[in-house]
This record gives structure tokens, sequence and C-alpha cells, in this order.
């Protein structure tokens, strides 16, 4: 990868209309961009990114030798770039350093509501089984997990800062994947995590109500206005026709800026380009009829995944995968902690893990349990997290307390949030919508105390942390036992 001198980014900034003030006198080579004053080395270009950044975090980058500081604020020191926008630049920034490598790159994104990641890797285990692809040559970055073709690591965000996105994708590139997949989130798209970036594939799963707080979307028509950008950046569109707020979701798909083909799917609207019908469930199996690739199974349970599988494997048959290459992978597909299922058989109990967090994820996972276990009580392990989506707190509730017998109330990342107080909200709103509950705090405490209590013929659901194996505390994140490896643990107890 070539390296630049600072007064190519100099222009390059200017010429994005990003720049408001430059005092830079030096020329050198910029060999690292990063936003944290600790990760600083020679060579630099420091980004002064964040409201909680503090000047002395400047003094750090100076002291380890950073080039120049590029900053929405003139803070009246030398070598200074003031920018109009330091997300939007931190974005410029990146794909500039990183010379743009989707362009080498099969690179496929997807946003919505729900279903992301399970899309996801249903794409991956897919394009595994592809003879195009292979094993190990489709990177990922998930709200699950990361792997850029050196490493694999769990992921916080869903869509890491733009610096980082940029590394990232240069991995990939450099390690010569075939294809790359990427979750963008509403939360990228508004604060331009993700600008600049040219998808080939974008899927748009669904919306729904989600992510609306002081810290993320003020309503839900900025939610909905963050998620429409994302048709700007791709080239084929692939669009679920069975979403809500449709009306405004097609035009803004049909105009996106790049846009040279749009596909729809739809399990209702026969005139969509893919069509699926015939939902059944057959010999422990989800089966059903997707038109132009023919009949596809699922061995991972919930009826609402057919959306997501259809969806992939539409993005596969783009990918290069045969139709036969796209019903043996979805067949064995998996997503580590969703639809997670763990049995006695002695107690007929069974213990489902998944990473469901909103209320429309809600909505598919309870109703579709009742559906699949007619007859079984239901019971339910969940929290609401700290600092985000505060409206899950009452629609959280609201949904659960209309299907489940008994709810356990506990701990879900509260980060500078107290969870007892969480908490008690989030048992107050199960018990105003005709619900039953109570409060275990500690997390493993609550999943083994419904476990081992649940009478015969139940179904626990363990709900949004499913493989993860952090809680978010303060500003940490601190090591726990899995949902998924407490219930395999537990399970079997009599």
């Amino acid at each position: 990868m070539r390296s630049l001198k600072l007064s190519e980014y100099i222009e390059y900034l200017k010429k994005a209309g990003q720049l408001s003030f430059c005092n830079v006198t030096s020329d050198e080579l910029v060999t690292k961009l990063c936003f944290d004053s600790r990760e600083v080395d020679k060579g630099t270009l420091f980004v002064c990114k964040g409201v909680g950044f503090k000047k002395e975090y400047l003094a750090m980058a100076k002291e380890k030798g950073a080039l120049a500081f590029v900053s929405e604020k003139d803070y009246g020191i030398e070598n200074q770039i003031v920018v109009k926008d330091i997300r939007r630049s931190m974005a410029l920034l990146s794909n500039m350093f990183y010379q743009n490598p989707w362009e080498e790159l099969k690179l496929f994104g997807l946003t919505g509501t729900k279903g992301k990641s399970t899309t996801l890797y249903y794409v991956i285990n897919i394009m595994e089984h592809a003879k195009v692809c292979g094993k190990d040559k489709f990177g990922y970055l998930s709200t699950i997990d990361t792997f850029d073709g050196k490493e694999k690591f769990e992921s916080h965000l869903t869509t890491p800062e733009a610096i980082e996105l940029g590394g990232r994708l240069r991995n990939m590139a450099d390690a010569k994947l075939y294809a790359a997949g990427m979750e963008v989130s509403s939360q990228a798209l508004k604060y331009d995590r993700s600008y600049g970036l040219v998808f080939d594939i974008g899927l748009f799963t669904n919306f729904g109500l989600d992510h609306i707080g002081d810290t993320e979307h003020p309503s839900l028509e900025d939610y909905l206005e963050s998620k429409l950008k994302f048709f700007d950046q791709c080239k084929t569109i692939i669009l679920n026709l069975d979403t809500e707020e449709l009306d405004k979701i097609l035009p803004a798909a049909k105009n996106g800026k790049l846009k040279e083909k749009l596909i729809t799917f739809s399990a209702k609207d026969k005139s969509a380009d893919y069509f699926i019908s015939d939902i059944r469930k057959e010999n422990g199996l989800t089966v059903f009829n997707l038109s132009g690739i023919g009949e596809l199974s699922l061995s991972m349970i919930g009826l609402f995944n057919v959306e997501n599988a259809a969806a992939a494997a539409i993005v596969a048959s783009l990918l290069g995968a045969t139709n036969e290459e796209i019903k043996e992978g979805l067949l064995t597909a998996k997503a580590a902690g969703r639809m997670e299922v763990f049995k006695n058989d002695k107690r007929d109990l069974v213990v489902i893990s998944d990473y469901a967090h909103n209320a429309l994820s809600f909505e598919k996972l309870f109703s579709s349990v009742k559906e699949e276990f007619p007859g079984y009580r239901i019971e339910a392990v969940f929290g609401c997290p700290g600092g985000k989506g505060l409206s899950r707190r009452e629609d959280l509730p609201k949904v659960a307390a209309k299907y489940a017998d008994y709810i356990y109330v506990t701990e879900e990342d509260p980060a500078d949030e107290d969870p007892l107080e969480i908490s008690k909200l989030v048992l107050a709103n199960i018990i105003k919508n005709g619900g039953k509950g109570e409060i275990e705090i500690d997390r493993e405490k609550a999943i083994t105390l419904a476990i081992k209590k649940a009478p015969q013929k139940t179904v626990v659901l363990l709900i949004a942390k499913g493989r993860e194996e952090y809680m978010h505390r303060g500003d940490k994140y601190v090591p726990i036992k899995s949902d998924s490896s407490l219930a395999e643990e537990l399970i079997l107890l009599d």
C-alpha cells in the first residue's frame, strides 16, 4: 500500500469541501491514521473525534510523534487541520489512507431492524460450500464477530468506526478474499462510518421500531432516514417487499444514486422477483419454495428465518453460488447464538438462546415458538441495555407479557446505568401488560434459576446475549459465561 504525503490528504479534504483551516508546515509521509492517542506512533495523522475529546489527548499524541491533527475545533496549535464535519472527514481520510479496499473485493452490505446477523451467517455458510469461494475466503463484519482474513474476534460494534472499518477491509483485500459481507447499522449510516464505501450488493431486510433514545435516534423518522442513506451506496439493491414503511423505503431504493439493479422478494406479493411460497414444517426442518431457486430447507428453527434464508439465497446466487450449493449451505447453516436449541427429553424441557433485542425480533421469536411448540409453557430471561434503545424498556415487556407465562428480568449490558433500576422499570411494564415475573440481576443466576425451576413441557427463552462472552459495565467489557454455554451446562440437570 503506497504511503501518501500530508499535502495530499489536505488537498483531498479541500476538494471534498471539508477543509476550514490549515496551518500545517511539514509535508511528510503519513504512515498511520488513528483517533486514539494511546496508539499514536511517529508519522501518525491524528483525528480528534468524539464529544468527550480532551485537549490533553492532543499533547499525548504530539509527544508520541503525530505529524498533524484533524479536528472540528481550532485548538490554537501548530500542524492543525480544521474540518467542517469530523466524522465525514474521518471516513474520507480512512478511504484515502487504505486506498478504497472495497474496489478489490466483492462487497455485500446489509441493513435492517432484524435478521442482519442471521442472514449474513447464512450467506457465509453457503459461500463456504460454493466452488467459486470456499472456506475462509469470505470476510465479514457482524454484530457477533469479525473475520478479516488475518484474525477472527468477537465484535463490540455492529459497524466499527471508519478508520477501523477501512483497516479491516484492507486486510480482506490484501488476503485476496473472494468476497466480504458486513452489517451496516443505522448509527454507521447516520454518523458516516461507512461513508464513501460502495457495495456491489446491498440488502435491506426489514424495518421496525428500535434504537430510539437520546444517544441514538431522537425519533422513528430519524431512524428511518438514517437507514435510507444505505441505498445511495449500493449498485445492486435487494429489498424485502413485506417490510413496514414500504411506501417510503421502495421509492428511496428506486432512486439510489449508484443503483444499477433493484431485486425484490416477498412471501405476500407475487409480483416480486423472488416469491416465497409453501412454507411448512417437515421432518423437523423448515421447508419452503423460492421461485427461481427451488425448494430450500432449514435445520435452524424459527419460521421467521424463512425471510432471512430467502434473502441469503438471492445474495449467494449473485455472488456465484449454484442452486445446489445454496440448498446444501442453507440446510447446514447455523449462526452462533441465533435460535440455538438445547433439549432435556426426560423433563420435556427446551432451552433456546437467541440474540433478539427489539420489539420486531421479540414478536417474531415469541410467536414462532408459540407456533412450533404448541401446548408448551413459555418462560423467558431477558433485560434491557443501558444508554441506548430506551423504548425497549416499554416495548419488550409488552411483547413478552403477551406470550410468556413467566419472565426473569436480569442484567443486559447496563453500561453507565444501574441494572437494578432498569430491571425495576422492565418488570413494572411486564406487570402493567398482564405478565408475571421477578428480578434476578445476576444473569448467570437468573438463567440457572429459570432452567432449574422450569416445570415439565416448558420452553425457556434466553434472550439477547447468545454466545457473547462479555458484559458491558461502565466503560469495561467484563468476561462472563455466555447464555448458550450456560444452557449447555444446565440443560441435563434433573
